[in-house]
C-alpha cells in the first residue's frame, strides 16, 4: 500500500509545503497529493518509500506549528 494519510495539518499548509518537506527529508516527492482541510492523501511511488515516510515523519515533524501524523490511508469501510 503506497497511499498515505497525512493528518493534523494546519489550515495554512499548501501542497508546495508538503513537497518541500519531502524534499528536505530526502523522500521522493509524490506525483499526487490531495490536500483537504487539516489532512492530505499522498501517493508514494513504492512501498519502501511509504514506509520510510511514516518512520521519518509521523509524530516527529512540525509543519506550520503542528506535529503531523502519517499513516497508511485506510478506506472508510475498513476503519
Amino acid at each position: 500500500m503506497n497511499k498515505l494519510y497525512v493528518g493534523n495539518l494546519s489550515p495554512s499548509v499548501t501542497v508546495e509545503d508538503l513537497k518541500q518537506l519531502f524534499r528536505e527529508k530526502k523522500l521522493p516527492v509524490p506525483d499526487q497529493i490531495i490536500l483537504k482541510s487539516g489532512y492530505a492523501f499522498v501517493d508514494f511511488p513504492d512501498h519502501n518509500s511509504a514506509i520510510k515516510a511514516i518512520e521519518i515523519l509521523s509524530g516527529k515533524v512540525e509543519l506550520h506549528g503542528k506535529v503531523i501524523e502519517v499513516d497508511y490511508s485506510v478506506p472508510k469501510k475498513l476503519r
